[in-house]
């Protein structure tokens, strides 16, 4: 279940005259943004300004993830962050199709695009380390924790083509 802490209160914001804005200051150990992503200190702003459209909300946010390394399945802590600029329509009626809105309650909800945008900032092969050197494919040792004991382990036979290269010595500088 997600957390409420990126649900606004917004009905003073609402009552207020065009250009007049306040900052939200966000500063939480962990804030489960949705069922599928938890983020660890989260930290950033998000200042809304009243527009004759409803409220513009522009700030920053970061925090951080739990993930895995691709190469040796070593859980990591992957920094995400975005980077806000998105207007909620009100009154909902207003809004065109599939825009964000301030709900009726006089309500902000950042959730949706929180958690989308955080999820985007993940990379699509996040690394342990630069030279992370992964896992023995027949054991599943880590290799960074030193080698396995498994013959051949540490040469892909596809690679068998090019072993010969490794044994030539180098041309004289």
């Amino acid at each position: 279940m997600a957390s409420r802490i990126l649900r606004l209160n917004v009905g003073f914001l609402l009552r207020e005259g065009i250009g007049y804005s306040r900052e939200f200051i966000f500063d939480e150990p962990v804030v489960q943004v949705a069922d599928d992503i938890t983020v660890q200190h989260l930290r950033g702003a998000v200042t809304l300004t009243r527009t004759p459209q409803g409220l513009y909300a522009q700030g920053q946010l970061q925090g951080t993830v739990e993930h895995e390394c691709t190469r040796c399945l070593t859980g990591i802590d992957q920094p995400v962050s975005l980077r806000l600029s998105e207007l909620y329509h009100f009154p909902p009626e207003t809004a065109p199709a599939d825009a964000p809105t301030v709900s009726d309650d006089a309500h902000l909800d950042l959730t949706p695009v929180v958690r989308e945008d955080f999820l985007l900032s993940i990379p699509m092969q996040s690394l342990c380390r630069p030279d992370c050197k992964g896992l023995c494919s027949q054991c599943g040792k880590n290799w960074n924790e030193g080698p396995c004991d498994c013959p051949g382990a540490e040469r892909d036979p596809r690679w068998s083509g090019l072993l010969g290269l490794l044994k030539e010595e180098p041309p004289p500088a």
